[in-house]
């Protein structure tokens, strides 16, 4: 078994890049919201092991550092 985690995403300094669902498509999504740019969505905020290299990935290249990985015991 893996490690136990879960995903944070602070919307609001979010700029709807899109990188997070260029690498992590099956996790983040983006909505419109009627703002200026689409904001990221969380699929899930407990993706399965098979997916946590991709999101590490997705968190370490967003420009604006919104999304956290919280690991849990």
């Amino acid at each position: 078994m893996g490690k136990t985690y879960r995903i944070v995403v602070d919307k609001g300094i979010c700029q709807g890049h899109s990188v997070c669902v260029a690498h992590a498509p099956k996790v983040f999504r983006t909505l419109d919201d009627g703002g200026p740019y689409p904001l990221v969505d969380l699929i899930t905020d407990r993706p399965g092991d098979d997916q946590l290299a991709d999101v590490e990935l997705a968190a370490e290249l967003c420009p604006n550092g919104v999304i956290r990985i919280v690991y849990e015991d």
